[in-house]
């Protein structure tokens, strides 16, 4: 026996299946437009997320980059409030030569030039000067020189031995950055 001859000869099956299969039509329409509705709000919701997530990771870079640029510029700032103007400058070699003197160290002379920079934000000061003086004592006059005066570096830097006294000679050329260029004097006729 067949299940359509079943359903043929009991007359409450019949009558069932005539509110039923309209019920399950409704029910499989029913489901098949949930399926569509979902594919229809689930797709563009996702490429909507998709684009959101893109764009907050853009916002993070930016936001990275950002922070590093300031905290470059403050850096920056830092240093070049530091740095020292020309009148600053030539009062360096005074401090230069006391520490020479506290660290028994002879600086017999010193000069000084000042170069500008093909940017014209700065310009580059360069002390050229001998030490003298036993090789312990120059070792920690360059140090405390390098600690004291972070901006200040060592351009150049040779060595030999004293031919006059025990010792060692250090011919050193420091620079540094300074603010501006130093105005040129002006010249005056005498009477």
């Amino acid at each position: 026996m067949s299940p359509f001859q079943a359903l043929q000869q009991s007359k409450t099956t019949l009558l069932i299946s005539k509110y039923l299969i309209p019920l399950f039509i409704v029910t499989v329409l029913a489901g098949l437009s949930s399926l569509a509705m979902f594919a229809f709000i689930f797709y563009p919701a996702q490429d909507r997320v998709n684009l959101a997530t893109a764009q907050y990771q853009a916002a993070l870079q930016n936001q990275t980059k950002t922070q590093t640029a300031m905290q470059t510029q403050a850096i920056l700032s830092n240093t070049w409030k530091a740095l020292p103007d020309y009148r600053e400058f030539t009062d360096l070699s005074l401090d230069i030569a006391d520490l020479a003197k506290r660290n028994h160290v002879n600086i017999p002379g010193m000069g000084y030039d000042f170069k500008p920079l093909s940017h014209k934000m700065a310009t580059k000061g360069t002390f050229a000067f001998e030490a003298e003086g036993p090789y312990e004592a120059i070792r920690k006059f360059i140090y405390e020189l390098e600690k004291r005066w972070p901006y200040l570096y060592i351009e150049k830097l040779s060595v030999e031995a004293s031919k006059k006294q025990a010792g060692v000679i250090f011919k050193l050329t420091v620079s540094t950055f300074l603010k501006e260029f130093p105005e040129p004097l002006k010249k005056t006729k005498a009477l």
